[in-house]
């Protein structure tokens, strides 16, 4: 005949039973379309996007892109997707060589897609691209952006996050000249960018 258990047997057996292990859910942010001042607009967005994934999607951080063209519609779009975090991106591509082309006639105000306000730019790319799909850090639309660098160009990449409140974690803006064609300034500015998020973001959720 089989035995049953005393109830009080039962309880403290269960109560001394490990729970189970689950791990912390990835942190979100949300990636607003990138602004681009001057040359190839969709190849330089896109090669934000790709990057900034590359470095932030794994297991402790989601980036999720965003495809409000407005900087307010943007932290709706955030908001409406319970977003902790906004990051909200801005490339400046100043072409050195050749004078007169689109290149060469960057716009300090105006930027060609989206809308700058109170320093800071967002944009359309057009589409969405789900978190974690770059191959890599620098991916395809990185390495392609790279070939369109020329010696001596300066590129510039400011970067705010914000969180949920609305309040700046970061605003900072970083800014580098090319040595030779075909440099790839971004990924090393993209990392740069993702390690200082990284940081804000530890230092937020304390």
């Amino acid at each position: 005949m089989r035995r049953l258990l005393a109830p009080a047997l039962v309880a403290t057996l269960t109560a001394a039973a490990p729970a189970p292990w689950h791990a912390a859910a990835p942190i979100q942010i949300c990636l607003a379309p990138t602004t681009v001042d001057a040359g190839s607009v969709g190849d330089a967005a896109g090669a934000v996007r790709e990057t900034f994934t590359g470095f932030l999607a794994g297991p402790r951080f989601t980036l999720t892109p965003l495809e409000a063209r407005l900087e307010s519609q943007a932290r709706e779009e955030a908001k409406a997707g319970n977003c902790p975090y906004l990051l909200l991106t801005h490339v400046k591509h100043t072409h050195k060589q050749g004078g007169g082309g689109i290149l060469g006639r960057a716009a300090a105000g105006a930027a060609q897609q989206g809308a700058w306000s109170a320093g800071t730019a967002i944009g359309s790319v057009g589409g969405r691209v789900a978190a974690g799909a770059a191959a890599g850090a620098a991916g395809a639309a990185a390495s392609n952006y790279a070939s369109s660098i020329k010696s001596k160009d300066e590129l510039t990449l400011s970067y705010r996050l914000e969180s949920a409140g609305g309040t700046a974690l970061l605003d900072k803006s970083d800014k580098h000249k090319a040595e030779s064609d075909g440099e790839d300034l971004l990924t090393p500015m993209v990392q740069k960018a993702a390690e200082a998020i990284v940081s804000a973001v530890s230092t937020n959720q304390h």
